[in-house]
């Protein structure tokens, strides 16, 4: 079903991303530096291995190796710990890299990385991981779901993620209409279609994701992806490799953006939920009080991490990423 949507894109002129970068709406990277080119698909880049090889996710929009989104800061990492550095990719292309970042089947992603994952020498000794936006629910996803296959990951840095969902179509009205962002607002369109229409919720990247706190049933029923990572459709539905799976990490680290309008609500990063009245943290959760999926016994082991970064989403400097990720984390 992935051609007829491609085909339309191409009909309505939405699908072309400027040559040797990728499209960059509101869940990517900014652009960062002036880097050189790296390798067009699947990074994979080492020197003198020191500390764990890393794992990213890239974010809505990006694609695996752009040099002006998460293809710098892959390379800014290697250069800083010369570790082995793989960054996931769901396209054969960068071009198809992006458009997989709108359109596809989230839980063929996923399975699509674990595969990558275990195919890898380099990690046969673990990892750390970090993900990007949505890349960060992803990596958590692979955590849960691959963890006891291996290989094993040891950390995980998610920035800006959607771990509760969104209750908004991600951040792309201030984009112009044009080519370049023009996916983006198709995205939203059908997203504002209805989420959990079957078309939409099967094909459309973030409709797998969003989480509408007054239409919780459906959510439930339809969604075919967030619901199941977080273990939410009732005790005989729930995946008991899951909560052992991410309770093994390390650590759990996760970022909120302190102005964040992209992600609604901003703090789905720290795994609150708007309930239709208020935002409720996630310690007054049953997802935590019955640890659903590992996240009380990170806690309570001291695993589980809360920082703030400030500005907004995925605005942020190598410089900023070295001192508060690399140097904290990833060392």
């Amino acid at each position: 079903m992935a051609l007829p949507v491609v085909s339309l894109l191409l009909l309505l002129g939405l699908a072309g991303a400027p040559s040797g970068r990728a499209v960059r709406p509101g869940g990517a990277v900014q652009r960062i530096s002036n880097i050189d080119e790296v390798p067009e698909q699947l990074t994979a880049l080492g020197a003198n291995v020191t500390s764990l090889p890393v794992v990213f996710w890239h974010g809505m929009g990006d694609s695996c190796c752009s040099p002006y989104g998460i293809g710098a800061v892959a390379k800014y990492l290697q250069s800083r710990l010369g570790v082995f550095v793989y960054s996931i990719a769901t396209g054969s292309s960068e071009f198809t890299d992006v458009l997989s970042s709108y359109w596809g089947d989230v839980n063929d992603q996923v399975a699509s990385a674990c595969a990558q994952l275990r195919n890898l020498t380099q990690l046969s000794g673990g990892y750390n991981a970090v993900g990007l936006s949505q890349g960060g629910q992803f990596l958590r996803a692979v955590a849960e779901r691959c963890q006891h296959t291996g290989p094993r990951m040891h950390t995980l840095i998610t920035l800006g993620a959607q771990h509760q969902g969104v209750m908004n179509a991600p951040g792309c009205m201030s984009l112009p209409l044009n080519n370049s962002h023009g996916t983006c607002h198709l995205m939203q369109k059908l997203l504002g279609a209805g989420a959990y229409l079957p078309y939409v919720r099967d094909h459309v990247v973030q409709a797998q994701y969003f989480k509408d706190p007054l239409r919780l049933p459906q959510y439930l029923s339809a969604n075919p992806f967030l619901p199941d990572i977080n273990n939410e459709r009732g005790p005989g539905a729930r995946n008991p490799v899951y909560a052992d799976n991410l309770a093994s990490l390390a650590r759990l680290v996760l970022f909120r953006f302190s102005e964040d309008i992209t992600v609604v609500p901003r703090d789905s990063a720290w795994f609150s939920f708007f309930d239709g009245e208020r935002l409720v943290p996630l310690q007054e959760q049953p997802l935590y009080t019955e640890d659903w999926i590992g996240l009380k016994r990170l806690d309570q082991a001291g695993r589980l991490v809360f920082e703030e970064a400030p500005g907004q989403h995925m605005q942020f400097s190598l410089d900023w990423f070295g001192s508060n990720v690399v140097d904290r984390y990833l060392r």
